[in-house]
């Protein structure tokens, strides 16, 4: 049986074993996408020296496949549970229109780092997300950092130079070294530096988002949902248009758009739009409200070594000894605040059930003394 756990502002018992269940889902779902990006794009699945079957700006409108499934997943959502009426009574403010704008933007970028370089970097680049929405929570809202976030922050980034290779074991012919100089190419990955970046950006407008949604909480969720997906199309959209026009550009043709989809990429361009789009936002939504935002912050990470296990076993990518450090600092860094709060919210929430157990004893031992 689930444990449970009151929420006392809405009235409703938070499942918190089925939200952890739903969350594990949901999260299994993102972690798919390069699966099904590389399945959807490439020439042959596992073969990335093939090329892909469009320009390299394909990545970017995959992304608008999914964020359009995701608008239409809310929408029928929005009928289903009668929330029409609040959709348009909710009024639309720059923080929910930028908040969808970004997320659109970060996912454009993140698949199309999934296709110029290794699984690994795109998912540990697009995963320093939550330290970029804890820098801005600080320069714009001026939230105080505590020692353990600057400390974080401090661990990620040290993180992403053991990722790329910059730091760490062997690195600079050194036992143990440091060497600014990136492997911008490789046999498999031509672009791979170019990768990286769009990578980094993922991580940027990833953080944004996070920063932007941290506004006008009172929104309903679904409402908001629609608004948020409609402007992430859009923010799609923004990037494909951009990567799209870099192919008018001399020496840069192979950015335009030059779909040639054979049956086995539709089928898997398909799966990344319904099993990354409707099914794991489907069960965000049910881990949402059966999850404390701490636990559901720190299960989101779920998604890193999915992405991961299926560079290494699908694709074959070799995961060295700096990737492996690089990538459990960045996760650290990343969940370790999230973990320090779920710890807190658990030990608040125990201290309140004894006091209040203890006011019904003396309560209780006050009418027995009175009889």
């Amino acid at each position: 049986m689930a444990q449970e756990n009151t929420n006392a502002t809405e009235g409703y018992q938070m499942k918190t074993g089925w939200g952890t269940i739903a969350m594990l889902i949901s999260a299994t779902g993102m972690g798919l996408v390069p699966l099904f990006s590389r399945w959807a794009t490439r020439t042959d699945m596992f073969d990335g020296t093939l090329g892909l079957n469009a320009g390299d700006s394909i990545g970017a409108l995959m992304a608008c496949g999914r964020m359009g499934m995701g608008v239409l997943f809310f929408v029928i959502l929005m009928v289903a549970t009668h929330k029409v009426k609040t959709f348009k009574e909710l009024k639309l403010t720059p923080a929910i229109a930028l908040g969808g704008l970004m997320i659109g933007m970060s996912l454009a970028c993140y698949v199309t780092s999934t296709l110029l370089t290794t699984v690994a970097n795109a998912v540990l680049f697009i995963y320093t997300g939550p330290v970029i929405c804890v820098l801005a929570a600080r320069i714009f809202r001026k939230e105080p950092m505590s020692g353990l976030q600057w400390i974080c922050l401090l661990v990620v980034f040290i993180g992403m130079l053991f990722g790329e290779g910059l730091l760490g074991f062997g690195v600079g012919g050194q036992f143990f070294g440091l060497d600014f100089s990136l492997e911008t190419s490789t046999p498999e990955f031509p672009q791979k530096g170019v990768g990286d970046a769009f990578g980094l950006l993922s991580g940027l407008f990833y953080g944004l988002s996070m920063f932007f949604n941290g506004y006008r909480k009172d929104a309903d969720t679904t409402a908001r949902g629609v608004w948020n997906f409609i402007f992430a199309v859009l923010g799609a959209g923004l990037i494909t248009i951009i990567l799209n026009s870099l192919g008018s550009q001399p020496g840069m043709e192979n950015w335009a758009l030059s779909v040639h989809f054979t049956a086995f990429n539709w089928i898997g361009a398909v799966l990344l739009w319904i099993i990354c789009g409707p099914i794991a936002l489907g069960f965000l939504l049910v881990a949402g409200r059966n999850l404390p935002a701490a636990d559901y912050g720190t299960i989101a990470y779920w998604e890193v070594p999915v992405a991961i296990f299926v560079g290494l076993v699908v694709f074959g990518e070799a995961l060295t000894v700096n990737t492996i450090i690089g990538g459990l600092m960045i996760i650290a860094g990343g969940a370790i605040p999230s973990v320090k709060g779920m710890v807190a919210e658990r030990k608040a929430k125990q201290q309140q059930e004894i006091a209040e157990n203890l006011t019904a004893r003396i309560a209780e031992q006050e009418d027995i003394e009175g009889l």
